[in-house]
């Protein structure tokens, strides 16, 4: 079973219960493949960077969820033709907290390095 991370907009002129129909319907195709869902969060109607399909402000909601393989493109068919839905984004959550986490520990220690060989 693989981590993976759900963005998707809908349109901002669409009533709370919209979006709550939809994360309940993703909920459910996750949960019909054995996966569940680990994160949700809704970040509310933001500004788009570009005007999609016409409008400029969308509501954004965020999932994280661990499942496998097929669900995913049953999640994209279902967002894909939904009208409501401006965009959306599934990929692959790789442990990146982790590999961040190192990665900073040897810049820091990279750095260090560096202070003491010029004193």
């Amino acid at each position: 079973m693989k981590k993976y991370e759900l963005i998707f907009i809908l349109r901002a002129d669409q009533p709370e219960e919209q979006m709550a129909a939809r994360v309940e319907r993703v909920k459910t195709i996750v949960s019909a493949h054995d996966g569940q869902i680990t994160q949700e969060n809704h970040w509310g109607v933001r500004r788009l960077a570009y005007e999609i399909e016409y409008e400029n402000k969308g509501n954004y909601m965020f999932l994280r969820f661990k499942s496998h393989g097929d669900a995913v493109a049953e999640l994209d068919k279902f967002l894909r033709l939904d009208d409501k839905v401006l965009r959306h984004l599934v990929v692959v959550d790789e442990e990146w907290e982790e590999r961040n986490r190192v990665a900073m520990a040897k810049r820091r220690q990279g750095q260090s390095e560096a202070a003491e060989a010029t004193e």
